[in-house]
């Protein structure tokens, strides 16, 4: 019996070393996990923005003919005529084929025209284009010639810049400097110092058009043509820009 306690007291004193030694290694493996699932990115997110201007390079004029007739063939053919003469006159001011494009054609009856139910029905047919001017001294000038060779139709002028790359970098370049200017004055008010960026998500930029106004009505041509010259004011286009920046802090 002394014998078998001899044997059973070794085997029982090694079991519980490999148990402790066990226990050791798996305590320190989980206090680095549960640390490392409970650090929290320290940081700052904020929208910088800029606004640049730049004078417009080129305006959009939308212009047409609208004309109404009892018969559908009729109204077509006369629409077609008087476009005809507007599209050759602007094509006689110089204004490229490229720059003229067709922004809308409608046909539509009207069974009621001048409020009298047993009128027979009326056919309007429109047409429409968008034509581009490069030379804004001209734009007046085009205007007052569209509508004397027939156009009635004249819905807004707008002004654009065709290429505004150049204005887009300045943007984004202060949209940036913006950005970084509001985390620094954040991270000062809460008394930490700014880190490295995290991320940067690019908000694009934007160029408001600036539009002028529109009209447009039957007879149209013979009031502008009774009217004195056609003023028009290009002014200033602006691009805004906006791009948020993550930034740590320590």
């Amino acid at each position: 019996m002394s014998q078998m306690r001899a044997r059973i007291l070794p085997l029982l004193l090694i079991g519980l070393l490999a148990a402790a030694v066990m226990l050791s290694g798996c305590g320190p493996k989980e206090v680095r996990a549960q640390a490392s699932a409970s650090d929290i990115e320290r940081s700052v997110t904020v929208l910088g923005r800029a606004t640049v201007s730049g004078q417009p390079d080129v305006a959009l004029i939308g212009v047409g003919v609208e004309t109404l007739a009892a018969n559908v063939g009729d109204a077509a053919a006369q629409n077609n005529a008087k476009m005809a003469a507007v599209l050759a006159k602007l094509k006689e001011l110089g204004i490229a084929d490229k720059d003229i494009q067709t922004s809308n054609f409608s046909i539509n009856s009207e069974r009621n025209y001048g409020g009298d139910p047993t009128a027979p029905a009326q056919y309007r047919v429109s047409n429409m284009v968008q034509i581009k001017i490069r030379d804004l001294s001209k734009v007046g000038s085009t205007l007052d010639a569209a509508v004397s060779a027939g156009a009635n139709q004249v819905w807004g002028v707008s002004f654009t810049i065709e290429d505004q790359s150049k204005l887009e970098a300045e943007a984004r370049t202060k949209a940036v400097a913006d950005a970084k200017s509001r985390a620094e004055s954040l991270a000062k008010l809460a008394d930490v110092e700014l880190g490295p960026v995290l991320a940067v998500t690019e908000g694009g930029a934007v160029m408001p058009v600036y539009y002028g106004g529109g009209r447009g009505a039957s007879g149209a041509g013979e009031v502008m043509m009774a009217a004195a010259p056609t003023s028009i004011s290009p002014g200033e286009v602006q691009v805004m820009y906006q791009v948020q920046i993550t930034y740590g802090i320590e």
